[in-house]
């Protein structure tokens, strides 16, 4: 009776060896299917691309530019160079590629929008709050300001223009009504920006430093229609006629 209790035992260990055995090899076959299925089959391939945050810009433009390629499994997509390739557009601020699946991938884009215009090389160009222009106009757009960055050195010019982009775009999001009357900004360093109003007045801004305070004291100066307003407090603004 011992012996048969033994060999019966020793039955049962191999068949649930057996099964784990098999199960494994399910395991393993399953996963190997699955991963061809993601990586190499067609079942999962790029079928669609879908644009999305366009203002100026055309998706026939991004499609053209982001080279997405269709066909290939989604998961083998690199969407680092999709990315990189739509964001060498000029009026591309910021751009996001992500797979959508089963089937699709999507790229959703950050325009860059002009807070500015500025002659640079014979061409209006417009130019946004980190002072990178990025478009050309055929003239002056009527709602932007006109920069007159009068400055030759590059590295200088630009550090510059982004201190005055800085300057208009903190004036258009905190005061609309100080905005209105903001005909011209320009600057011959970083620190000299000066600022036209309508009626002929100018706000003497200096650097971008401490621009809420100066946004504070430029809203006074430029409250006041008549005489000359001289700020007495060096990172304030004056106006002046």
């Amino acid at each position: 009776m011992t012996d048969q209790r033994f060999i019966e035992r020793a039955r049962q260990d191999r068949r649930r060896k057996l099964k784990r055995i098999g199960l494994g090899v399910l395991i393993v076959t399953a996963a190997g299917a699955l991963g061809w299925l993601v990586w190499f089959s067609s079942v999962l391939a790029v079928s669609e691309v879908k644009v999305g945050g366009l203002t100026t810009l055309t998706e026939s433009r991004i499609l053209t530019v982001a080279q997405v390629p269709e066909g290939e499994p989604l998961a083998r997509v690199d969407l680092t160079q999709i990315e990189e390739r739509v964001a060498s557009l000029e009026r591309v601020s910021e751009v996001s590629v992500s797979r959508s699946w089963p089937r699709a991938i999507s790229i959703e884009v950050v325009e860059r929008k002009a807070v500015m215009w500025s002659t640079i090389g014979g061409r209006v160009r417009g130019i946004d709050r980190d002072g990178i222009d990025f478009r050309s106009y055929r003239k002056g757009p009527d709602d932007l300001v006109e920069a007159t960055i009068s400055i030759t050195d590059a590295d200088q010019r630009l550090e510059t223009t982004q201190s005055v982009a800085s300057v208009v775009d903190l004036v258009t999001r905190k005061d609309r009504a100080l905005r209105e009357q903001v005909r011209t900004i320009g600057a011959s360093t970083k620190d000299s920006i000066e600022i036209g109003l309508t009626k002929g007045r100018t706000v003497v801004w200096g650097s971008a430093a401490d621009g809420e305070r100066k946004l504070r004291g430029a809203a006074f100066a430029a409250g006041h229609q008549g005489g000359a307003v001289r700020r007495q407090c060096a990172d304030q603004p004056t106006t002046r006629q």
